[in-house]
């Protein structure tokens, strides 16, 4: 079995095991609620009126979301040498950075997310991003 993904401490999760945990709930949430049960959690009220093209767009986000945990899932658990797993939490770390930085500068995220959710959400990436750097500083 491969015990590369087991992080040093029983206090720690993997990157990858941090990016599932963040993305997952929101794919979930993105697909199987009904828009407006999504938006009233999500945003501030200030948004586009429910339309079929924003219903579309949040259901493929989740889709989208759930395809990104399954491939990650599976890369953690059968990467066998550093090389991958250095790949794999660079992608990681890029990703988490990049939506890092769309919560905190984006103006959709500014003026129609609600703050407390921009601020969680950022702060899951941000966390997320930050497990990924030390791994790859770490070399796991």
């Amino acid at each position: 079995q491969n015990h590369q993904n087991t992080p040093t401490s029983s206090n720690m999760i993997t990157p990858a095991q941090g990016y599932i945990l963040g993305m997952a709930g929101n794919s979930a949430m993105c697909v199987a609620l009904p828009r407006k049960q999504t938006t009233d959690i999500y945003l501030n009220g200030t948004q586009i009126q429910d339309n079929d093209e924003a219903d579309a767009g949040w259901r493929f986000m989740g889709i989208t979301g759930a395809l990104a945990c399954g491939a990650v899932y599976l890369a953690d658990k059968n990467i066998s040498n550093a090389d991958d797993r250095k790949m794999l939490n660079g992608a990681i770390a890029a990703n988490a950075i990049a939506s890092t930085a769309m919560f905190v500068a984006h103006p959709f995220a500014e003026n129609t997310v609600k703050p407390e959710m921009r601020w969680l959400n950022a702060g899951i990436q941000a966390g997320v991003g930050a497990l990924a750097l030390k791994a790859l500083i770490d070399k796991k």
